[in-house]
């Protein structure tokens, strides 16, 4: 059984909060651009709870740069964060290859990945 485990972490990686040896299973959120090359990434949480935290702070930026103007996109943002937990939720519990938001020209993904873990003083800090 235990060598059925690590050529699925090797081939696939550990799934998410899971750990095998210097990487985590993590979520990665980002933005993709309309014709651009490659994605932006911005965090990679290792947790549900973390990722709220971050995408809630990236949003609020987001309506923040918006110098109160009321465009659809921020009335968009803005009932997002109303119900964002149960938002986030589904999203990733279900087809995570659809957008989390989409605009006209840039779409916010969040997706499964692996990051390399944190080390301070020689220890893993996650």
């Amino acid at each position: 059984m235990w060598l059925t485990d690590l050529l699925r972490k090797l081939t696939k990686g550990p799934n998410v909060g899971e750990t095998f040896r210097d990487y985590i299973g993590c979520y990665l959120f980002g933005t993709e651009v309309a014709g651009a090359p490659k994605p932006e990434y911005i965090g990679a949480p290792a947790t549900l709870e973390q990722l709220e935290v971050e995408v809630r702070r990236y949003l609020q930026d987001f309506i923040s740069t918006q110098k109160g103007t009321v465009t659809p996109e921020v009335l968009t943002v803005q009932d997002f964060l109303a119900d964002l937990p149960q938002r986030l939720f589904t999203h990733v519990h279900g087809d995570m290859s659809q957008p989390f938001i989409s605009f006209p020209s840039i779409d916010m993904f969040i997706r499964k990945g692996v990051r390399q873990r944190r080390k301070e003083n020689g220890k893993f800090v996650e």
